[in-house]
């Protein structure tokens, strides 16, 4: 493993019955060069709340390899009515994150607290595991042979399955630290274009424009996690929205400005209350749904269109490479101002 490349690994287990085993694993992953992280590290975590689901699909997110380790317990189930273990796996899978998994052997006796004491929770325990053995796993019994399978096998995991990885900024070739250049100066190019459009148009002229602009509709693209009988389904559904629903979510939480992230959680939060009814209505076999998001392509072309008209902007005091932080314009705080008016007025 390369000393000037570090891998993140999300090591997702079940957590009460495999405290000590995911201990040993974190030390193991430390010991071959690897940055392990999990959701023991997160505030709150032990209250088993959903409130800290953001956080954990974060580390996900940036994390170039999951770990799973599978004892006897399905665990504790989420509001979606599948269990936290289950959940990350499915968000892991979605990513197409390489998942290397550890299945206890049944073979080998268990302790009753380390094995699932209902019907249902046995049920589907196994149809969780049946699902994980798809993946490459290895089986394990005791948590010297969990370590030592971890040691001699994810190597060569990792070998078959490249990723990004980190690396120190100071280790970066001259010519990536030339590309970073380019894009600073991009986006300086970009902020400095915002404002020759605002002084080319009067604040009256350019904002009865933005107004105008917003009572038209777009088509975007969402996705979002259903779930049928216990199982997980990512969809992609298209949707005809006007720009002032969509202006109002993204700046929902702006009170001087807000990071991407937040913004993000509008934008999901507007989608789940516009959604998450019409699709239990079109399919009664749903019992949850969540993760409601826009594409990718859709969420960039929000951006850009807000900023177009003027709305929105980059603040480049809070702003970083990796964090993008937004605020109102003057012309934006004013449409917005109108546009809570005109929604007072019928009501």
């Amino acid at each position: 493993m390369s000393t000037s490349k570090r891998f993140q690994v999300f090591v997702s287990s079940t957590y009460r019955d495999l405290v000590d085993e995911r201990q040993q694993v974190f030390l193991a992953l430390l010991g071959l060069g690897c940055i392990p992280v999990g959701p023991e590290f997160i505030p709150g975590f032990d209250n088993d709340s959903d409130d800290c689901w953001p956080k954990v699909r974060q580390q996900i997110d940036e994390s170039d390899y999951v770990v799973l380790l599978l004892s006897g317990r399905y665990g504790t189930l989420t509001q979606s009515g599948i269990s936290f273990l289950h959940r990350e796996y499915t968000y892991a899978n979605t990513l197409k994150k390489p998942i290397l998994c550890f299945i206890r052997d049944p073979r080998y006796p268990l302790a009753p607290n380390k094995k699932e004491r209902t019907a249902d929770g046995v049920a589907r325990f196994r149809v969780f595991r049946d699902s994980l053995q798809k993946h490459e796993h290895l089986s394990w019994d005791t948590t010297d042979s969990l370590i030592m399978s971890l040691r001699q096998y994810l190597p060569q995991f990792m070998g078959k399955h490249e990723a990004v990885g980190w690396v120190r900024a100071n280790a970066l070739p001259d010519q990536q630290n030339q590309q970073g250049a380019k894009l600073s100066f991009s986006e300086q190019l970009t902020e400095l274009q915002e404002v020759k459009n605002a002084l080319n148009y009067p604040d009256m002229l350019q904002q009865n424009r933005s107004v105008a602009l917003l009572k038209q509709s777009v088509e975007l693209t969402y996705i979002c996690n259903i779930y049928i009988q216990g199982n997980c389904k990512l969809i992609t559904e298209k949707a005809s929205l006007l720009w002032q629903d969509i202006f109002t979510a993204f700046v929902s939480h702006m009170q001087q400005s807000a990071s991407e992230d937040r913004i993000k959680q509008s934008l999901a939060h507007f989608l789940e209350e516009r959604f998450a009814n019409t699709i239990y209505e079109q399919n009664q076999e749903v019992h949850a749904i969540n993760d409601f998001q826009f594409t990718d392509t859709s969420l960039r072309m929000i951006r850009l269109h807000l900023r177009r008209m003027g709305l929105i902007r980059k603040d480049t005091l809070r702003s970083s490479r990796t964090r993008s932080v937004w605020q109102l314009t003057p012309i934006g705080r004013k449409a917005l101002q109108d546009l809570s008016i005109a929604e007072t007025m019928k009501s």
